[in-house]
């Protein structure tokens, strides 16, 4: 009796330990980064947080490359020299400032704020947010959002079009969407309102930033990309539920 109930016991502790390792989330902790440089009064500002996953596992490995990748891009302004590591991007951006102050006699100040964090995370895939602002010069700020989509058990990322199964379908609930948000009736082509920017044939199109958050699936179209600045962002939610056969969910 003593015997069956130890195995009994057994049996149950390693179901735990199975249900751990199939939903253990990767360790992350919150990097904070921040450089100034100043010609006279004026000066650019360089504030990053962002996650960095902490372990020696080929995941974390991997993922904080991608992650420094997109900050590099984000960052790094010259055209002609670009840097190799994240320290490479800062020092091109805090140069470039200073050379165009000496070379412009301007009275401009830069910016460029990030702020990255994951936004869902199950045993299959992590999802992270990019949320940018920048100001160099022009006539305005650009702010500018991305979704960093990572497959865990394959180590890669993923790209929108292996995430959606029926893109048709999602097209056309997306665009419902859109409309109620801009307030445009189902009878009347986008293209007449001369509102937004279509696709080369005319139609409505699916962003580039598609991201998981919580339990929904976000897709966020940015300034410029679907219509003029003035327009603003448009961010459209679909509940996971919804979804079901027409995007891959990775449950």
């Amino acid at each position: 009796m003593i015997k069956g109930n130890r195995l009994i016991v057994f049996l149950f502790l390693i179901s735990l330990l199975s249900c751990n390792v199939g939903t253990k989330k990767l360790d992350v902790k919150t990097e904070v980064f921040h450089r100034k440089a100043c010609h006279g009064d004026n000066c650019a500002e360089l504030n990053l947080m962002y996650p960095f996953f902490v372990g020696e596992n080929e995941v974390s490995i991997v993922l904080n490359i991608l992650i420094e990748e997109k900050i590099i891009q984000t960052v790094d302004v010259q055209e002609e020299i670009k840097a190799t590591g994240l320290e490479g991007a800062v020092a091109n951006f805090l140069d470039s400032y200073v050379d165009f102050m000496v070379d412009f006699e301007s009275t401009q100040d830069w910016e460029i704020k990030l702020d990255a964090k994951v936004t869902y995370e199950n045993e299959k895939i992590i999802s992270i947010v990019f949320e940018t602002y920048s100001f160099t010069g022009g006539a305005h700020p650009n702010s500018f959002r991305q979704y960093l989509n990572f497959d865990k058990q394959k180590n890669t990322k993923i790209d929108n079009n292996s995430m959606i199964i029926d893109e048709q379908k999602l097209l056309e609930m997306t665009e419902s969407k859109f409309r109620e948000i801009h307030q445009v009736k189902k009878d009347i082509p986008l293209k007449e309102t001369e509102m937004f920017f279509l696709d080369e044939n005319d139609e409505f199109f699916l962003p580039s930033s598609i991201g998981f958050e919580n339990d929904s699936l976000v897709l966020f179209y940015n300034s410029y990309e679907i219509g003029p600045y003035v327009m603003g962002t448009t961010e459209i939610k679909f509940a996971k539920s919804e979804l079901i056969g027409i995007v891959n969910l990775y449950q």
